[in-house]
């Protein structure tokens, strides 16, 4: 589904401009009035349990048979958790890009947040699948947490919360995919996205073991990577062989960008795999039949940069803060701004135009 985060004017088209008023709104009750009847939004109500399947039909060995039904009910179980990504990852990037809304927003998204953590959102995972998918839906929460956590002043019981409520999901993520995940699993795509989110959570309460973990999870799949940079993992689900490539370098660039970006290196070799498999997959969506001679069926990925849903090359900007390529940022110059929500939404805003995630940082640390 696309990634549709609210857009700069979302704050105007919904009147929230009253810049450090004092306020409480809790998840998933009615928007509070405040003065001039400027209100945060009124944020779904806590997802605390995730039970559901997978989305592919059982019989499929290459998990590329989609069950409509099975889908369906996934995106379901999933609505309320994405559609408050959405909102609080748009009310983060408003505040990053307009000061005069900074302080206002960071306090909606932080007392959003809250009333998450307070209820312990995600704490009754009742399926594999949902241990092995949420991860994505923590790494939302969280950088859109880290992009205003300091923007706010006060609220530290709220902050205080949060921060333990993300610790025990890293500390669950790193102990679910050390000990119980599929080995299949802990080699794709699905590993890296809860690499992601405890990288996320690893800036926000200054970890150097999560950090680490993060890096290991990294190595893991990155000594999988082939030779001409295809992830073979994900080269296994037939038609969505390169659909999933994608995917798996969407939280795998991000947490590199954001690792590489406070001062932490990779080695040569890790940085050169990395490029490697970017740019497989970049040949792939200019020629989608390279990665059909590999998985042996038509690729569902159509042809062309330009033909891509924004949200599923979003992460390119963060890769291009760790590399210097001038022919890929002007390829991607007429489609910006590139936003995908469970990434902290507009990645244009947070790395392309982010004085601080300037190209090159790869090689910088060696």
């Amino acid at each position: 589904m696309p990634d549709t985060s609210p857009s700069r004017s979302f704050l105007r088209q919904t009147g929230l401009l009253l810049a450090g008023a004092s306020f409480l709104t809790l998840a998933g009750s009615p928007a509070l009035a405040l003065e001039d009847d400027e209100a945060c939004p009124a944020f779904p109500p806590p997802t605390v349990t995730l039970d559901y399947g997978s989305r592919f039909d059982e019989g499929s060995a290459d998990r590329s048979t989609l069950d409509e039904e099975s889908d369906a009910a996934v995106d379901a179980a999933l609505k309320d958790a994405d559609d408050f990504i959405r909102e609080i990852t748009g009310l983060a990037n408003d505040a990053r890009a307009n000061p005069g809304i900074a302080a206002f927003n960071a306090a909606c998204v932080i007392n959003g947040i809250h009333g998450w953590a307070a209820a312990d959102a995600f704490g009754d995972l009742q399926t594999e699948n949902a241990k092995m998918t949420y991860a994505a839906r923590v790494g939302g929460i969280a950088s859109a947490y880290r992009q205003v956590r300091d923007l706010a002043d006060g609220l530290t019981d709220e902050k205080a919360a949060i921060e333990a409520w993300l610790t025990k999901n890293g500390d669950f993520l790193i102990a679910y995919w050390d000990n119980d995940a599929p080995p299949k699993a802990k080699l794709g795509n699905l590993r890296l996205w809860a690499a992601y989110a405890v990288t996320e959570i690893a800036l926000i309460v200054k970890s150097q073991d999560y950090i680490n973990w993060a890096f290991a999870s990294h190595r893991a799949v990155l000594e999988t990577v082939a030779e001409d940079g295809s992830m073979p993992y994900e080269m296994r689900r037939g038609k969505y062989a390169l659909h999933y490539q994608l995917h798996a370098l969407a939280p795998l660039t991000a947490s590199a960008a954001l690792i590489c970006h406070n001062d932490y290196s990779y080695t040569s070799d890790e940085e050169a795999m990395i490029e490697k498999a970017v740019g497989f997959a970049l040949a792939g969506i200019e020629d989608p039949s390279k990665v059909a001679a590999i998985a042996g069926v038509h690729q569902s990925v159509p042809q062309g940069l330009s033909q891509q849903e924004p949200f599923t090359i979003a992460w390119l900007e963060a890769y291009l803060s760790l590399v210097s390529d001038g022919d890929l940022d002007r390829n991607l110059a007429p489609l910006r701004p590139l936003s995908n929500s469970k990434l902290g939404g507009d990645l244009t805003l947070l790395y392309r135009n982010n004085p601080a995630m300037q190209p090159g940082c790869f090689g910088k640390q060696k």
